[in-house]
């Protein structure tokens, strides 16, 4: 455990600085601890790089606090309010999916892109980011720089997306519940989804709701594209992402009303602050020059694919929910 105090340290003094900033800004500039977190983690990375001692604690971050951060988050949803959003939502998300993946492969086609690496692009934008890149790079047989690039991409478009959505939750017409439902079904990684979808107080809770309906998709989507890329059809499965069950349960548990109150006052703030480091140290897994010199090509189709998604979901759901 030792080898990840460094980057962990380093994180929390991020995030520390990060909810200062908040503080002191928040008069002039409503700007959340997530999107302040996550600029200070890209500025860092790129200006000054990020010693190899710190890498573990980072990674560890991203990677496992952020999926703690989602469970504990659990125990502040109340899955009774959240059902009365009906099927269209859940209709949305398999919809958007769907969509996201066949017009990424049209796109591709016409960018002349590599297939492996515009579907890898595709499952990025539309499931769980860099998460399900790497969680299907098997299953399609697809080359490990290709991973690299699609998720160097796909961490920086969210990261784009993140301040973009932070910037027009304040002056868009949406009500919190259109706008946490935006940011669940069109951001890219689960952490990019909860930094947008929390930049409204009211739209948290809705869009993290939304965006593990998108993890779900991860499942089937490999099953189906691991018979499709692999003749035999014995496709490679993706594992459950266990911690979207987990954090399933800790809501069924908050929507019973068994915690006591200052359970879940405590697990919310551990959830707030796990989920800031985790979004500082996707922040510092963002690498420019990495992104620069793999190909303008697939930069402007993961640019194309997003801009599409973002404009098509917004409209899509202020007229319809």
């Amino acid at each position: 455990m030792k080898k990840y105090i460094p980057g962990l340290i380093f994180v929390f003094m991020i995030g520390a600085l990060s909810k200062l900033l908040n503080e002191w800004m928040s008069e002039v500039l409503q700007l959340e601890a997530l999107t302040i977190g996550i600029v200070l983690g890209m500025v860092i990375k790129n200006t000054f790089g990020l010693k190899e001692s710190l890498d573990l604690g980072v990674k560890f971050s991203l990677k496992k606090l952020l999926k703690v951060g989602i469970v504990l988050l659990g125990f502040k949803l109340n899955f009774f309010a959240i059902a009365n959003l009906g099927p269209r939502v859940l209709l949305m998300v398999i919809a958007v999916v769907c969509s996201v993946l066949v017009f990424v492969n049209l796109l591709g086609k016409v960018f002349k892109t590599d297939t492996k690496l515009a579907t890898l692009i595709g499952v990025g934008s539309s499931i769980c980011g860099a998460s399900a890149i790497v969680a299907l790079t098997p299953c399609i047989d697809a080359k490990e720089e290709d991973s690299v690039l699609a998720v160097s991409i796909i961490s920086f478009l969210g990261a784009i997306g993140v301040l973009a959505y932070s910037a027009i939750s304040v002056v868009s017409p949406m009500t919190d519940i259109q706008y946490g439902i935006w940011s669940g079904i069109s951001l890219q990684g689960v952490a990019h989804a909860l930094a947008a979808a929390f930049a409204r107080e009211g739209s948290g809770e809705i869009g993290t709701f939304v965006k593990m309906a998108r993890v779900l998709m991860l499942v089937p989507v490999s099953i189906i594209l691991g018979i499709v890329f692999n003749r035999s059809g014995e496709g490679k499965r993706a594992s459950f992402p266990m911690y979207v069950l987990y954090f399933i349960v800790a809501g069924i548990i908050s929507s019973l009303g068994i915690l006591p109150a200052f359970l879940v006052k405590l697990f919310t703030k551990l959830s707030s602050w796990f989920i800031l480091m985790a979004m500082i140290s996707m922040g510092l897994m963002v690498n420019f020059k990495t992104i620069k010199d793999k190909g303008m090509k697939v930069i402007v189709l993961g640019c194309t694919l997003f801009s599409v998604l973002s404009v098509l979901t917004y409209f899509i759901i202020l007229k319809f929910f």
